[in-house]
């Protein structure tokens, strides 16, 4: 099965900006006390879950607010995450998308931050457009977004797509209706209801009508 239309995930799909963001939530949990954590679990919870699920769990679990941890932890990955690279592949995917008269959306939880890091790899001309964090849309896997961008470039659902990492994305497509693509990166095999699985971006390419 072909498509015409990919909406993509950003963060772990697109560019590999989990370690940063790995790295940062660790300052900001240590510097709210709690120091330590296996970072190999706590990958897994952000990956399996998402920061905010983590955030929220460790607030309740030590004692203090979700939502000041969740203000340090951004202040800090906006710092840190100064130039995240996109994974292999993605820019000959995009690429082919486009030449075949396709289309490229962003579906993301990021701020409008994330054009800047698409701008400064080259990607940014790909896109038609797409839903950010500053739209603020119900949070994946409501399917909000996802509906909105169908309805506003008026997008046939039988020839739109979502590729995401995590179950999330995929729970977001199929509630949208559309078909599913999950970008099985760290082999976490999280989401096995999708419509399709790859383990690296290139496999995309015989996805594209």
């Amino acid at each position: 099965m072909t498509y015409k239309n990919f909406i993509w995930d950003f963060d772990g799909t697109l560019f590999d900006t989990y370690p940063v963001m790995l790295n940062t939530l660790s300052q900001a949990l240590a510097e709210f006390g709690v120091a330590g954590l296996d970072r190999a679990a706590l990958y897994q919870s952000m990956k399996l879950k998402s920061v905010r699920f983590v955030e929220q769990q460790m607030a309740s679990k030590y004692g203090f607010s979700a939502e000041a941890l969740a203000k340090r932890y951004h202040e800090l990955e906006h710092a840190s995450q100064r130039e995240p690279q996109p994974y292999t592949g993605a820019k000959e995917v995009l690429q082919a998308v486009v030449a075949q008269h396709g289309q490229n959306f962003l579906d993301t939880h990021r701020n409008q931050s994330v054009y800047q890091y698409l701008q400064a790899a080259g990607l940014r001309g790909y896109f038609v457009g797409g839903v950010d964090a500053d739209q603020d849309f119900p949070r994946k896997p409501d399917p909000g977004a996802i509906l909105a961008i169908m309805a506003q470039y008026q997008l046939a659902p039988n020839e739109t797509v979502i590729i995401g990492d995590r179950r999330l994305d995929i729970e977001a497509g199929t509630n949208a209706g559309i078909a599913t693509i999950y970008f099985n990166v760290d082999r976490l095999n999280d989401a096995p209801m999708a419509t399709h699985q790859i383990q690296q971006l290139t496999d995309v390419l015989k996805f594209i009508s």
